[in-house]
This record gives structure tokens, sequence and C-alpha cells, in this order.
């Protein structure tokens, strides 16, 4: 073989192996880049995954939606069959599972830090104000009168409850639970878990009624761009960029009705047993989707009277805040704009 054919023949194997490479890339890229999108009906309200994953997409989609319908069953306060239905309908302690145990400690210590304007404890109010079984095409709502309102506040408020940390038992001492302000940001967290166990280098994001969750960055390095529902429109009155935690929003337009001019939502404010009024909207950027969720629910009924106290709180648990007031005025805390901009 001449000197020329020599170069000839190599050049042809460096070619074929850079052609290999290439396809090689390609290929790996295609698989690990490309987003897949599942949804599902759950926890009263739509559900969508969307993940990039090596792992199978269809099974982790599966075994989300699964866990999502059996947080719905388990912590449906009006299901008989439920573990908070048996705590709400017993007047004695009550031993429960590790899991409830610990959704049920954790609601109590955020509803503590943020002084009731969270509170897990509002169920006999909720099912007075018709917004346990709230259906859009059931006309017949009415405002509870005074007494009423009295009775049913009578029996509620997180304090009651007693804790046995020991034995792992609750007692209600009256009040009813209901855990909507937390079981959607907790299942979004199971969703994350699931995920992350199925391949740990998954991308994309589940949402649950607006709420996200962030599984990684999109295209494992870019931003997320989310937008700020407008309470009063169809657009977006701001959009925030993130690579992971959560976002959750609490406002009057999710589940209420109304009486002449007037709205009642559901929102409701147990120093008054009326819904808030302080705000028609919040969102909460954390760095996980039960927090997000409790503290936007909070941060609504504080609303903007109670905004110093907002402003200055939340922020320590490592979580920023977005407040659109009744006027239609915003207030933000001051880590929120890092969240407005990329970097």
């Amino acid at each position: 073989m001449n000197k020329l054919s020599k170069i000839s023949l190599a050049s042809t194997i460096l070619l074929i192996s850079m052609i290999i490479i290439v396809l090689v890339v390609v290929v790996f890229f295609k698989k690990t880049s490309r987003y897949e999108t599942f949804e599902t009906f759950s926890l009263g309200t739509y559900v969508q995954l969307r993940i990039s994953t090596k792992a199978n997409a269809s099974i982790i989609a599966r075994e989300i939606f699964q866990e999502f319908d059996r947080i719905t069953k388990k912590f449906n306060p009006y299901n008989p069959e439920s573990v908070i239905y048996k705590l709400n309908n017993s007047t004695d302690w009550v031993e429960v599972d590790d899991e409830t145990f610990a959704v049920i400690d954790l609601s109590l210590q955020y509803a503590k830090m943020t002084r009731g304007s969270f509170d897990p404890t509002l169920g006999r109010l909720i099912k007075l104000w018709g917004f346990d079984k709230f259906s859009e095409e059931d006309k017949q709502f009415k405002v509870p009168n005074n007494e009423e309102i009295k009775n049913a506040l009578e029996n509620s408020g997180f304090e009651k409850v007693e804790i046995d940390y020991k034995n792992r038992k609750i007692k209600t001492n009256g009040v009813w639970f209901d855990l909507g302000g937390i079981a959607k940001g907790y299942a979004l967290e199971r969703a994350y878990q699931i995920a992350k166990e199925a391949d740990r280098e998954c991308t994309g994001f589940i949402e649950a009624g607006g709420d996200i969750r962030i599984l990684g960055p999109k295209f494992g390095k870019d931003y997320w761009i989310i937008g700020i529902r407008n309470p009063r429109g169809n657009d977006s009155i701001d959009y925030i960029y993130l690579k992971n935690g959560a976002v959750a929003t609490s406002g009057d337009y999710e589940r209420y009705f109304e009486i002449g001019e007037k709205r009642y939502h559901h929102l409701l404010d147990r120093n008054t047993g009326y819904p808030a009024l302080g705000a028609i909207s919040a969102t909460v950027i954390a760095d996980d989707a039960i927090k997000a969720d409790a503290f936007s629910t909070a941060a609504f009924i504080l609303g903007k009277d109670k905004w110093l106290y907002t402003r200055t709180i939340l922020p320590k648990e490592n979580a920023e805040i977005f407040l659109v007031t009744n006027e239609q005025k915003i207030l933000k805390t001051d880590g929120f704009e890092y969240y407005e901009n990329t970097y």
C-alpha cells in the first residue's frame, strides 16, 4: 500500500468515526430532550405532566396519576372511607398512619407560622358556605347568617387540635380537618419524588390547577417561563423564570359564587368567617410545592392590611410573594424580582 492510499484510508476511517460520534450524540440528545405530555383529572382539577426522561415516561405518568388519585381518596374529608373523615367524626384520640400524621403535623406547623391565616381545621366553615361540594352548575348558594358562622367558628381553629407524637395519635376536639390548602402541594411533591426515583436526571414540570412543581431545567439548562394569571382577565400580568422549585397561586376567581354584584369565594378568613377581602390573588414561589400551596392561601388571607407581616416573615422561609389587592395594586416581596429575570 503506497503512502497516498494509507492517507486515504486513514481519512476514511476518521470520517466514519466522526459520523458515528455525531449520530450517537444526535440520538442521545433527541431521546433525553424530547418532552412528552400526559394529562388527567384528579384532586378536583386538571393535572398535566410534561417530562423528558431516559426512563419510560408513560410508566412514570401512570404512577404519578395513580398517586394523585390515592391522595385524593385518602384525604377527602367527605369520603367515609378516608382517614380525615374518621378523624373529623371522632370525639376521642385516633391513631393514624405515618403519612397522615406527617401531613397533618406539617399543616399545623404552617398554621402556627402564619398565625392561622392558613388553617387546615376550617372544614365546618367550608361546608357551611357550600364549598365542600362546589359545582358551577349548582346555583343554590346562600350566605350563612351570623349565628351559623359563629357556631362553625366555635368548632374551628388549629389551636384546638392535640397531637400525641409518641403514640402517633390525633384528637380534633370538635374541629373538622380540610386539607384542601395543602393536599395539592403534597401531591405535587410526591410526583416530584416518583419522577426522580425513576430518573434523577429527568426534567420538565407537573402542574395541578395552575400550581407547578419543576422537575428540572428546560432541556437541562434553560428556564421555564411561567405566566402569573391576571385575576380579572385571561392574560398574564407578570412572568417568572424557574429552573427548580415550585409556584402556587390562590385567587378569588377559582371557586366562587355571586349574589347581586358581590362575589363570595372559597378562601375564608377564620377571624370573620367570611371570604377574605384584602386580595384577589396571591402567588408564591418556594423551594417545595407544599410550602408554596400553604403560603399562597396564607398570603391571600393576610392580604394588603397585613402585608408588612407577609413580606417580613414568609421570605425567611424561602418564599417570595406576588400579591394583587382588591384595587388591583401589585405588591411584591423584595426577593420576588429575582425570578422576574434570567441570569
